[in-house]
């Protein structure tokens, strides 16, 4: 019988420069904390550079204003229409530590997004220090992402308490502490207290919770021996209960607005949820059920494509916590995709878990067993990244009001903004002649009231329908909608009136246009592939204030 000889020792293949540089960093913990703050870095001064600068939308302006109000005068009442409290807290803490602005009202947002980024970096144990890093660099520069960090309305807080609750609970089932529970139960309060969509995030992790400690329970033989249900036990049941007193403590100091509102407790428990059901057969948005897959694969295919490599690698080395992230997906998408609502911004919560995913897909390509696979990977990572950052340059950059860009729902005009200065330099000269108040008025018509509560709270102004019966305009500015100047436009001589664009939007025509080449005129020209449209409205300035 031949006798098998053994294989010389070899050498391992020397690896390419660029994989040794990212060995160098996830090697040595402070080079890759350095990388990270780099990142951090970079994600806040894209945050902030010209924050002020693109209109307030409809939601956004709601969100300042309101904020001011209780900045100003120390009025806010829990309304489900605007969402939970703590934005407006937030945005209100912005206002008294550094004014009240266009860019600090944007600012935390801003600088929730920030956080965001770099939340991948304390789940690097569980999902690959590659993956966490991955997953950074598509939060920080990714178009979504950096468009709803740079928009005030509350999605970004949302997307980032969620990004935190998944790290809690990542890390509670990798190594359980009796912290964890409190943080977790934090976490949830505060995420109520931001959008009712917890409810819909809540749903998506109890589901997930159950089918695995049944699949669990079968693998162990046992209840007690399943993973989830061990953690569980593991820390005893006194942080259960303490979790349950830091959820209500929390939940109750921000809806009764640190306790001087006490009925603000019931309205948080009960009032939300019932708004929101009662608003599901409005179909506000008017999008079809694909809207959202349709705006991840025109923002964000790369996320897709790697996400599904993810979603490979994961079912061949599954975790819990990597397979919580395919269910979030998916279960996250089919409830969003079927609720009523359909608007841009919501694209953020299946997106999330999709990015962590694709930080996984690239961390299964980069570690290709060949060289071959190695280039081919390493091209298929620099294309997605690529398109990722044309995408994200094109919706914050270039097209950041303009609807023809997917992320952008009904947008206020760049035309708002001028027409907006021009009053504020009316106003000066008024005041630098007489002395007075430039008066204002504003047609509340069509809901048009904001965004110039907004950009006209400290000015002398009123907010009147001005399709009224016996409404005579009798203030120096007028800026009214179409039928209001219908209306109006006999008594209107003593005023010059310019006419401009303050609404815009794509509406989608889905049946008769949508097609392959139209896609493709998008993706390469970012045409619409039906005429976008708008509402229009009117500046009237009176001929004496004019000339001040």
């Amino acid at each position: 019988m031949t006798e098998l000889s053994t294989p010389a020792a070899e050498a391992p293949a020397r690896p390419s420069a660029p994989r040794r540089a990212l060995r160098w960093i996830t090697d040595r913990p402070r080079a890759e904390l350095y990388a990270w703050l780099v990142l951090i870095a970079l994600a806040f001064l894209l945050r902030i550079v010209d924050l002020g600068s693109r209109p307030f939308h409809h939601d956004e302006s709601q969100d300042a204003y309101f904020s001011w109000v209780f900045y100003d005068r120390g009025d806010y009442t829990y309304q489900p229409i605007l969402h939970g409290p703590l934005r407006f807290y937030l945005t209100a803490s912005m206002y008294a530590l550094f004014g009240d602005s266009d860019f600090t009202a944007r600012l935390a947002p801003a600088l929730m997004g920030t956080v965001l980024v770099g939340l991948p970096y304390l789940i690097r144990r569980q999902i690959g220090r590659i993956a966490a890093f991955v997953a950074g660099l598509l939060l920080a520069f990714g178009p979504s992402y950096l468009y709803f960090s740079r928009f005030a309305r509350e999605d970004i807080y949302i997307a980032c308490i969620t990004m935190g609750l998944y790290v809690a609970l990542f890390r509670f089932l990798d190594r359980p502490r009796a912290g964890g529970p409190a943080i977790m139960a934090a976490l949830i309060a505060l995420s109520f207290a931001t959008k009712e969509t917890t409810f819909i995030s809540g749903f998506v992790l109890v589901t997930f919770l159950v089918v695995m400690v049944v699949w669990q329970r079968r693998q162990a033989g046992n209840w007690r021996d399943g993973e989830i249900v061990r953690a569980v036990r593991s820390v005893g049941w006194a942080p259960w209960a303490y979790a349950l007193a830091v959820f209500w403590i929390v939940f109750a100091l921000l809806f009764t607005v640190f306790f001087t509102n006490p009925d603000g407790l019931r309205a948080g428990i009960v009032d939300g949820l019932d708004y929101w059901l009662n608003q599901q057969p409005e179909n506000r948005g008017g999008e079809p059920w694909y809207f959202y897959i349709a705006v991840l694969f025109g923002e964000e295919w790369p996320v897709l494509l790697l996400g599904g490599v993810g979603m490979v690698w994961t079912a061949r080395h599954p975790t819990t916590q990597r397979l919580f992230l395919i269910w979030a997906f998916f279960v996250s998408l089919a409830i969003y995709s079927w609720a009523s609502e359909r608007f841009s911004w919501l694209v953020l919560h299946p997106l999330l878990p999709l990015i962590l995913l694709a930080g996984v897909g690239v961390q299964a390509l980069w570690v290709g067993r060949t060289r071959r696979m190695r280039i081919v990977a390493g091209l298929v990572i620099a294309a997605c990244f690529a398109y990722t950052g044309v995408a994200s340059y094109l919706a914050n950059a270039r097209f950041g009001a303009n609807p023809r860009d997917w992320l952008v729902s009904t947008q206020s005009s760049v035309d708002v903004k001028r027409v907006v200065d021009r009053v504020a330099d009316i106003e000066a000269r008024v005041k630098a002649r007489t002395g007075q108040d430039l008066t204002i008025t504003v047609d509340s018509g069509q809901g048009a009231t904001f965004p110039y509560a907004w950009y006209f709270r400290h000015k002398k102004v009123g907010y009147i329908d001005m399709t009224t019966p016996n409404y005579v305009p009798d203030t120096q500015v007028l800026v009214m909608t179409e039928a209001a100047r219908a209306k109006l436009l006999p008594s209107l001589a003593a005023y010059d009136g310019q006419r401009f664009r303050f609404r815009e939007w794509w509406v989608r025509d889905w049946s008769k246009k949508f097609s392959p080449g139209a896609w493709w005129d998008w993706f390469t020209q970012r045409k619409t592939w039906n005429p976008p449209g708008g509402m229009p409205e009117w500046l009237y300035v009176r001929k004496d204030a004019e000339a001040a």
